[in-house]
């Protein structure tokens, strides 16, 4: 009888254990990602600018990648068990899709796919966070939900010129500029 008990105990946590172990497996992330960014040129955006003679300029993905994975890197930290360490962003018109590998609880490395809606509220471009999948299991937003990211784009204007409107396209954003 105690054997038979032993033998049904060992028996659960050897499942238990493989139970975990593909749990693991099933997070772990499918491609390397770093919080590595570019500085965008503004001086070359307002060059760009004055060669296209329109008061507009264009920021492509790859350049809303580097806004974005900056202001990302200066709060990796999610939560306090829950760490981003890297990323690559995909712009789909007002839609941005963040694919992110994080450190979780005991060091476990998960990948995830983070979903976010991009706003234009003058000055500022607010990115909210709308949802999170790992593979294709949709995680909870009680899991995990973060905090608008927002950027102030007219930071970085000389004090003469402002920002009209914002536009987005599917590969960008056109930033339409005005004089103050």
């Amino acid at each position: 009888m105690i054997r038979r008990a032993i033998y049904t105990l060992a028996g659960l946590l050897l499942l238990a254990a493989i139970g975990i172990g593909a749990a693991i497996w099933y997070v772990k992330p499918t491609e390397t990602l770093n919080l590595d960014y570019g500085q965008v040129s503004v001086a070359q955006k307002v060059l760009d600018m004055v060669k296209a003679r329109k008061p507009e300029v264009q920021i492509s993905e790859r350049e809303l990648n580097d806004i974005v994975k900056k202001q990302l890197a200066e709060r990796a930290q999610l939560r306090a068990d829950v760490v981003i360490e890297g990323a690559r962003f995909e712009q789909q018109s007002d839609r941005l899709t963040a694919h992110v590998n994080l450190k979780t609880v005991g060091g476990i490395r998960a990948g995830a796919v983070l979903v976010f809606k991009l706003e234009w509220n003058a000055p500022k471009l607010t990115i909210s966070h709308t949802g999170t999948r790992i593979r294709s299991w949709n995680v909870p937003s009680s899991w995990l939900q973060l905090d608008p990211i927002v950027v102030r784009l007219d930071e970085a204007l000389p004090p003469l010129i402002a920002i009209k409107d914002i536009r987005f396209r599917e590969d960008g954003i056109t930033v339409s500029l005005k004089l103050n």
